[in-house]
């Protein structure tokens, strides 16, 4: 289960909640086993210049490399330009880094 942290500096127009279907609808069409992603957005108050930056961390899998991360985060990075101010940066950050990852659902 993919896991995706948005930040948005403040003065993005962004619905985030919208934005976080979004960024699940692009990593489903791309890799289909990825499952559901969790999202979180987080709206930045202070900040000196106007951004989006997404750090996604999904499981390291054997088709999970450097091109399936480059296609990928070109593909998200083009969903949040639909998103995003004009006058922002875009950034999107890729991660297979949890190994050793738990879960647990509370009853």
């Amino acid at each position: 289960m993919p896991q995706a942290d948005l930040y948005y500096s403040a003065d993005q127009t962004l619905a985030p909640v919208e934005t976080l279907q979004a960024i699940q609808t692009v990593i489903g069409d791309f890799d289909t086993a990825s499952g559901v992603c969790k999202g979180r957005a987080h709206r930045v108050a202070d900040f000196l210049h106007s951004h989006v930056f997404l750090s996604l961390s999904m499981l390291p899998k054997p088709h999970r490399d450097e091109a399936f991360a480059r296609e990928l985060g070109a593909r998200l990075a083009e969903a949040l330009k639909g998103v995003a101010g004009a006058d922002c940066t875009i950034n999107v950050q890729i991660r297979f880094d949890l190994i050793h990852y738990t879960t647990v659902q509370p009853r």
